[in-house]
C-alpha cells in the first residue's frame, strides 16, 4: 500500500516501500514517485529492516518525517 503527501514544494509524492535487490525482503527502500509532475525522477532510501517494516514506516511516521525522508533521498537509478 502506499501514501500520498504533499511537500513543502507543492508537489504531490506517493511513497510506498519496495523489496531490495531481487525483490528481497532485506535491504528494503521506501521509494518516492512524483504525481504531479511525471518528469520528476522517481528517489528513494534505504530502509533499516526488512520489507515489512519499511511499509509499517511509510504508513506510520509523521508526514514531516515523510518530507524529510524525501529530502535526504537520491534518484533512482
Amino acid at each position: 500500500m502506499s501514501r500520498v503527501f504533499v511537500d513543502d514544494n507543492l508537489l504531490t509524492w506517493e511513497a510506498y516501500a519496495s523489496g531490495g535487490k531481487f525483490g528481497l525482503a532485506e535491504g528494503a527502500r521506501i521509494v518516492f514517485h512524483c504525481l504531479s509532475n511525471p518528469s520528476v525522477r522517481a528517489r528513494f532510501v534505504v530502509h533499516e529492516g526488512d520489507q515489512a517494516s519499511a511499509e509499517e514506516a511509510v504508513h506510520e511516521v509523521p508526514e514531516e518525517q515523510l518530507k524529510t525522508l524525501l529530502a535526504d533521498s537520491r534518484e533512482l537509478d
